[in-house]
Formats: C-alpha cells, structure tokens, sequence
C-alpha cells in the first residue's frame, strides 16, 4: 500500500526542528528579517542540528546516503520559524551536493568540511543582466591560460552574493553558444579582480542578495567542477532537488501564517460571536488548508522520485511554480484575517508575505515552469 508516512527517524527529526523553530526562530523572525545582514548564530545552530550535512559525504561531516526528502522536510519545518533560515537546507542540496559530486578532491577538501560545520556559506551564480531563466544565452566569459581559467563578466540576483566565501560560478567558453562550452567554476570570493554589491529587496534580507563582478579573475584548473564545458547540464539535476524544497519552504511559511489565523479567528469575536463561526473566515482558511496539503504532497512526491532514481524534472517544475503561489495566497488570507493587525509590522505575516514573494522569481518564473512541464508532456504524448 502506498504511504504518506515519514520514516521514524524522519519524523523524530522533524519534531526536534519543529521545537527549534518554535522556541529559536520565530522570535526573533521579525528583528532577523530587517537586517540585510546573514544570520550566522542561527546557521551554526542548524550546523549543530545535522542540517548542513543531510545528504552529503561523510568524512566531510555529511550524513552520506542522499536523502532529499529529509532535506525538504528540513526546510519546511525551519521555515514555520523562519522562512530566512529555512533557506540553508536547499541551498545544501543546490551548491554543496554540486560541489561534492563533481568538485575535485583539493577543493572538495577545503571547503566541504566548513559548510558542513555552518563556517562559511556558499553561493550559485547564474543569473546575469542579459539572462535570467534563458541561461543559453550567458554571456560570462572563461577563458584557457596557463594552469587554469580567466574569467570576466557579471552576475546578478544572486542569494548570498555578500555573505558567501566561494560561489559556483557559471562562464562560457569564447566563441561558444548555447548550452554547450558552458563549465562550472569553484570560485573563492576573495579573489583578486572579484567585486561584491548588495541589491536591496522588499524581502528576503537576510539572504544577502547582490551582484557579482568578475574582472579577468584567476581561477586554478582543478577548480572546474565537472566536465568542462557541461557544466550547465549539472547546474540543473540540482535545481531538480532545490525548486520543490523551496515549495516545501514557502508552504512551512504559510501554514505558520493561517495557524496564527485560526487561533486569531478563534479568540477575537465580533457580534457576540467568534470570527471562526462566520463561514466567511472560515471557509476561506479551509480552502486554503485544502491547496496547501496538495501542494504540500505535489512536493514530496518530487524528491521521493529523485530519492528512487526516477525523472522528476517535471514534478520540480510542478513544484516550484504552484506552491509559492499557494503559499503567498494564504498567507494573504492570513493577514485579512487579522485585519489591520495583520498589516501591522509588529505582526510577522507581512514580512512573510514579502519573504515568500521573492519564490515566485527564484528558481525560474512560474512561465518557465510550465515551459519545462508542457515539454515534458508534449515529449511523452509523441513517445506514444
């Protein structure tokens, strides 16, 4: 019979993160959220908890086996505390499971060990002023000298581009076009010829958004992570893992914002009677528990393809575009609940209304999602 059900061990993870989001994260969500400045105490707790190494080698610290599905249980679970933090769990299976599968050795070596220990973070850099979801069109420069690699060009949006020590850094080939002479770069952020500006946005502070600007920068041969020249095509068999672990993350956000909402509904009355007894709160937050559940599933059902082995590339897509949506509208009911409390910024529903919008751009564009899925499907139908 088909289950539903964690592991045992799973679940008791899942309780442990809970309390932790519970008693450390969400108190001080608010007060974290304001600052464009990374929270590295509550990221070495994750370190302390075994989140930074779900998934990875173990005599880099890791846990081993890979294990997608705890990391997007992880995910969502910080993110009932803080959609912010809750973002160190897919980032560990988008960046670090890059580097350790295809990374050589040396590099592998030094920095492996101190993301696993919640020491530095690492960024992914792919997106630049001329290409956003379109990457064939990447125009960052690397080219061959002597013992390695120069690489010129700019990246844009980029999540930890002011708080990271090493990116994975995507540049083409001159003369290449496509995908193809695109390769993958292990690049140290303390580099000669590297510049760092952070890029305000309207959430997701913490995250340390900026650009990157690369001036003929040095980069050593064994620092290629991959083939030389697919690198692309290893950027995205791990985008297949972050797009529905971020699903996961906008719906933790979201069932924290309408758990709030029903015990609001439950407490406040208006007209001698509580809020919950008027279906015109109440339907709207059960419809939304309806959408969230699905969704919630349509997430896992994902990352248990990819723990199987299976293409998922379309559940990820599925993934990414739909349950930001989901999680953004419920948490909108959330704060029409409230009323103008929860418009107030003493409530933390508007920070993570902010903080859940950015999903709908991450990790490609809900159109871009569909592209992939309506491929797959077009794919499969002339297979028939």
């Amino acid at each position: 019979m088909l289950s539903f059900a964690f592991s045992p061990e799973q679940e008791e993870f899942r309780v442990q993160l809970r309390k932790f989001a519970a008693a450390e994260l969400a108190p001080r969500y608010i007060e974290r959220a304001a600052r464009p400045e990374f929270c590295w105490d509550a990221h070495r707790q994750l370190a302390e908890l075994g989140v930074l190494g779900i998934g990875l080698p173990e005599k880099h610290g890791g846990t081993g086996a890979l294990d997608p599905v705890t990391l997007g249980l992880a995910a969502e679970t910080l993110a009932y505390g803080d959609v912010n933090v809750a973002s160190a769990p897919v980032l560990s299976g988008l960046v670090a499971a890059q580097l350790a599968e295809n990374g050589l050795d040396a590099v592998v070596d030094e920095w492996l060990p101190r993301l696993v220990a919640g020491d530095v973070v690492a960024a992914i850099a792919v997106t630049e002023p001329s290409c956003g979801s379109d990457v064939s069109r990447l125009r960052t420069e690397a080219r061959r000298v002597p013992g390695g690699w120069r690489i010129r060009g700019e990246k844009i949006a980029i999540t930890l581009a002011t708080a990271a020590s090493v990116a994975l850094v995507y540049a083409r080939e001159p003369e290449s076009a496509g995908y193809r002479g695109i390769s993958c770069f292990a690049v140290p952020l303390d580099t000669e010829g590297i510049a760092r500006t952070h890029t305000p946005g309207m959430g997701c502070l913490p995250l340390c958004w900026g650009q990157l600007s690369f001036d003929d920068v040095f980069v050593p041969e064994d620092h290629v992570v991959g083939e030389p020249g697919r690198g692309f095509a290893g950027a995205m068999e791990h985008f297949d893992f972050s797009r529905p672990a971020l699903g996961l993350l906008c719906l933790g956000a979201a069932q924290a914002s309408v758990d709030q909402a029903c015990t609001w509904a439950a407490q406040r009355e208006a007209f001698d009677r509580p809020l919950a007894a008027f279906q015109g709160v109440s339907f709207p937050l059960a419809e939304h528990a309806t959408y969230m559940e699905a969704a919630r599933w349509l997430c896992y059902r994902s990352l248990c393809a990819r723990e199987a082995g299976e293409k998922h590339t379309h559940f990820a897509a599925m993934s990414k575009w739909w349950p930001p949506i989901v999680a953004k509208d419920a948490i909108e009911t959330a704060i029409v609940t409230f009323g103008n409390l929860g418009y107030s910024t003493e409530m933390p529903l508007q920070q993570r209304y902010r903080d859940v919008a950015s999903y709908l751009i991450a990790d490609g564009t809900a159109g871009i999602q569909k592209r992939i899925i309506a491929t797959a499907m077009m794919g499969k139908v002339a297979a028939l």
